[in-house]
């Protein structure tokens, strides 16, 4: 059996965190990034494991502390994988899910959070052929670098999300403008505006009644994938002070902490969107003490720990929900 979590820490030890500095400086992933993980199978490890939510959770924490750009740009492919897992589309399946778990063919994702009932930005209107998508999603990831793009949209007078998948390319009705992140800006995200783009049945994913209410199973789980972007950058933190000589097993036990009570909350037991909060509270924490400690070098442009203070505040951001924000702001009220 593979021990996927040693299998990433080798690539992360070999190939990632080596450039993870040049990545940074220069904006561009190395394609032979992309096939390290294609030849490794981390494509598609969700179906390579009995426990894919732990899995993917804690392999993406350790590419994501070798260099988060990568790992950032990995990550969207499993959400559009996992939404064609579930597709009733056979013809769609058929042509695409087995290049989707090879990674022979790579995916980016726009999820629901842009195609919400109360406020629907991509909106998908129903035609005879199948649907017209107009709207803006702001931030999407691995333009130009992925093949494919799950996106998902609201339909009002249905009231059902519809979610299809597109070729990742700029056309007469689909737009890009990338945008200049300050810390994983070789992931190569853009904001993407739809202007009557035209989707076919063929390729829609599925469409859903839009779900009001709790969080389910899969929202859970969601959340705890996501989280391993804030422990990820933690835990390259917590790394670079151990390299430097500035080793601490306290917040070691921290993160370990965070990180437990983030599986726990996952599954149902505690509030998940606290654990999250405090995940990517503690990346702060990581980064300002390796940062101390690393001393003047933290604020020369292109020292490890300048990187490390940026990728920092961006976990804190990205992959954040109202509710994990509204969190932090309250724990940060004096």
């Amino acid at each position: 059996m593979t021990d996927w979590v040693q299998q990433a820490q080798d690539l992360t030890d070999e190939v990632l965190r080596p450039a993870a500095a040049e990545v940074d400086t220069s904006g561009k992933i190395p394609l032979s990034h992309f096939s390290a993980l294609r030849d490794r199978g981390f494509y598609g490890l969700a179906f390579a494991t009995k426990d894919p939510v732990n899995t993917l959770a804690d392999v993406g924490e350790i590419l994501v502390s070798g260099c988060l750009a990568t790992a950032f740009v990995w990550a969207q492919h499993h959400g559009t994988l996992l939404r064609m897992v579930m597709s009733r589309n056979d013809t769609l399946k058929a042509r695409y899910l087995a290049d989707l778990r090879s990674g022979a063919v790579t995916a980016g994702v726009s999820g629901s959070g842009y195609a919400t009932s109360e406020n629907p930005i991509i909106v998908a209107t129903e035609t005879d052929d199948g649907y017209t998508i107009t709207g803006q999603a702001p931030f999407v990831t691995g333009w130009g670098l992925v093949d494919v793009l799950g996106v998902t949209a609201y339909d009002p007078r249905a009231q059902k999300t519809v979610t299809f998948l597109m070729d990742a390319t700029d056309g007469p009705n689909v737009h890009s403008n990338r945008i200049c992140l300050s810390a994983a800006d070789a992931s190569h995200t853009v904001e993407l505006t739809f202007n009557g783009y035209e989707v076919p049945h063929a390729s829609v994913i599925h469409v859903r009644q839009a779900r009001r209410g709790g969080l389910s199973i899969a929202d859970r789980a969601i959340l705890r994938i996501n989280g391993s972007l804030a422990l990820g950058v933690a835990r390259a933190c917590l790394t670079e002070a151990d390299r430097i000589g500035h080793p601490t097993a306290q917040l070691w036990e921290t993160h370990t902490t965070i990180r437990d009570a983030l599986s726990n909350a996952a599954t149902g037991y505690g509030d998940v969107y606290d654990a999250r909060a405090r995940a990517s509270q503690f990346a702060v924490t990581a980064a300002t003490y390796v940062a101390t400690a690393a001393g003047s070098r933290s604020v020369t442009r292109g020292e490890p720990t300048e990187r490390l203070i940026r990728e920092a505040a961006f976990s804190v951001v990205c992959t954040t929900t109202p509710q994990i924000k509204s969190r932090i702001l309250t724990a940060g009220t004096p």
